[in-house]
């Protein structure tokens, strides 16, 4: 029975030493990854938001005008629909009473100015070629 006691003691250390040692080690620090560094996915995305709301144009065929929505819709020559959000501030040229003047305008050949942000394609200018207002 007294050799016991020396066996079990010697086991208890073993199993104890590893536990305790490892309580006493600091977590290991995170490797660094691509996906783990958010400095380096985060610095393009200014980048991308100046791209996007860089001024563009298009010009089509004057489709639709949603009042309600605050949309109107042009098809390219290349046969693409193309849908534009408007608001207050967007200015048109060539036709009477703002945007609620090209809904007679349908058919008519416009030139959209617009800034894309985040998906959505909002008119800043609409010229109608053409309109009542138009250079002649």
């Amino acid at each position: 029975m007294k050799q016991m006691i020396p066996a079990i003691a010697a086991a208890a250390f073993f199993i104890a030493t590893p536990a305790l040692a490892g309580a006493q080690t600091p977590p290991p620090s995170p490797s660094p990854s691509p996906t783990a560094a958010p400095a380096p996915t985060q610095a393009p995305a200014p980048m991308a938001e100046r791209r996007s709301a860089k001024a563009e144009t298009a010009k089509g065929e004057l489709v639709k005008v949603d009042a309600d929505a605050k949309s109107i819709t042009i098809k390219g020559s290349d046969g693409i629909e193309t849908v534009f959000a408007y608001n207050d501030t967007t200015e048109v040229a060539g036709g009477r009473d703002g945007v609620a003047g090209l809904a007679t305008k349908a058919g008519s050949k416009v030139t959209v100015h617009f800034t894309s942000a985040a998906g959505a394609k909002t008119a800043t200018k609409i010229e109608v070629q053409g309109g009542a207002d138009a250079p002649k």
